[in-house]
């Protein structure tokens, strides 16, 4: 898995030029490890949510499901599904919608995801949180809170993206969304995890080598070079290993001849 910023080293005399940014055409997609994160693949109905596997309905007045409307503001985020959530608050527990994914223990991980409603939430109790970790449920001992949604507003509220840098600190946790509105529905869309790479600084030190840093985690990126961003050169693996100074990961290379591109990689 490769990230898709490119760090581009000049052989001038005394300054490295350095480019943060997509060359045209050279943009690598990042894959999306939650499937049907956009509820896509339908169909619209109650309990019925393709290609989740975890699901948890409240125990009673149990109300959500993937809906398909054109009729604002019951509308998807993005394409033509998006799911819903209408279990009562006073039955004392949440409709519950997870699923597994499988991640590279160290690694860093964006999660993000879009929350709206689709009428009043005014004084109703409506809530919804998102956690992460090894239960399904909202174990804070084995789970992480990346969100708790709670609106409270007399009419409905338009799509809000939520996004959040996660380590994994297990290989298979289960991300999940517990959600109760009495009033009216808190809408779910375009949920997906993508590898997240940290930023990469490059600078000049005073012996004229080039210095690569970028911040420490338990997952070992490496760093790879190619002398252009043509089709036909591939990506070498620099030997250099990371070393680790104060909070960053740190690569000391001499200054090339010729223009490298370098990009960080997670093997």
């Amino acid at each position: 898995m490769k990230n898709n910023i490119y760090l581009k080293m000049v052989p001038l005399l005394s300054a490295i030029g350095l480019f943060l940014g997509l060359p045209a055409g050279t943009a690598l997609a990042q894959t999306n490890l939650i499937i049907n994160g956009g509820f896509e693949v339908g169909p619209a109905g109650v309990n019925d949510f393709t290609d989740w596997d975890w699901l948890g309905p409240a125990s009673n007045n149990s109300n959500y499901g993937v809906a398909h409307s054109g009729t604002s503001p019951d509308v998807a985020e993005q394409g033509n599904f998006y799911a819903y959530f209408h279990g009562h608050p006073t039955d004392s527990s949440q409709d519950c919608l997870g699923e597994t994914v499988h991640l590279k223990l160290g690694a860093q991980y964006t999660v993000s995801y879009y929350l709206g409603t689709d009428g009043t939430t005014l004084g109703s109790g409506a809530a919804m949180w998102v956690v992460i970790g090894t239960s399904f449920g909202i174990d804070l001992s084995q789970d992480i809170q990346l969100t708790a949604f709670m609106p409270n507003s007399s009419s409905a509220l338009p799509y809000q993206k939520f996004s959040t840098i996660y380590t994994a600190t297990n290989a298979s946790p289960i991300l999940s969304f517990h959600g109760v509105d009495g009033a009216s529905s808190i809408l779910l869309d375009n949920v997906s995890i993508t590898l997240y790479y940290p930023p990469v600084s490059l600078g000049l030190s005073r012996t004229n080598t080039a210095v690569f840093t970028w911040p420490s985690t338990n997952a070992v990126y490496r760093l790879q070079a190619m002398p252009s961003l043509n089709p036909t050169n591939s990506w070498v693996m620099v030997t250099n290993i990371p070393v680790v100074v104060g909070s960053n990961n740190q690569v000391v290379l001499p200054r090339s001849a010729s223009a490298q591109f370098y990009r960080l990689t997670l093997p």
